[in-house]
């Protein structure tokens, strides 16, 4: 079941529906440019509401004609795209590519809508911090180009400056 924040999807005639479409279209169509393919959310401090942009852009953007989206949870710490889309806690994911090698096919959710994967968070970590800077997560990003050119990828990553001191 999905989270009432999922606007895009629950209230789709909104007004604020109607910024998540005005915000794809300023992506999918930029004044000079290819649209980018790679879409990083952050916020300068957690619980500014990162994730909760990923989400809708991500329905919003899957939501038109040909567009294919992959909705990549990187923010190890504080996890939340599961929630959003009614995942339980510790759906396999992110963390499992990372440590275990687990193929990125067999970690990807299909929900709700035919053109949204979602690769969500996984196990929450004891070293995020290393797991985000490593070599593995630099091939992740690679092969998720690389396989799926057809998408736009949704990155909702972490706030810049949290670091393990910081918490």
């Amino acid at each position: 079941e999905p989270h009432k924040s999922l606007i895009a999807y629950n209230k789709p005639h909104s007004p604020e529906a109607e910024q998540f479409r005005m915000l794809k279209t300023a992506i999918l169509f930029p004044d000079k440019g290819e649209p980018p393919r790679t879409i990083m959310i952050t916020s300068s401090a957690a619980g500014e509401g990162k994730s909760f942009v990923a989400a809708n852009l991500a329905v919003t953007m899957a939501n038109s004609i040909d567009e294919y989206v992959l909705l990549m949870d990187c923010d190890l710490r504080r996890p939340t795209i599961h929630k959003i889309f009614g995942l339980p806690d510790n759906t396999p994911g992110l963390t499992e590519y990372l440590t275990r090698g687990t193929p990125l096919p067999r970690l990807l959710k299909k929900i709700m809508l035919d053109k949204l994967s979602i690769l969500p968070c996984g196990t929450p970590p004891p070293n995020p911090s290393e797991l985000l800077s490593s070599e593995q997560m630099r091939k992740l990003l690679q092969e998720v180009r690389a396989r799926y050119q057809d998408r736009y990828i949704i990155i909702d990553s972490p706030p810049p400056y949290v670091t393990a001191e910081a918490n």
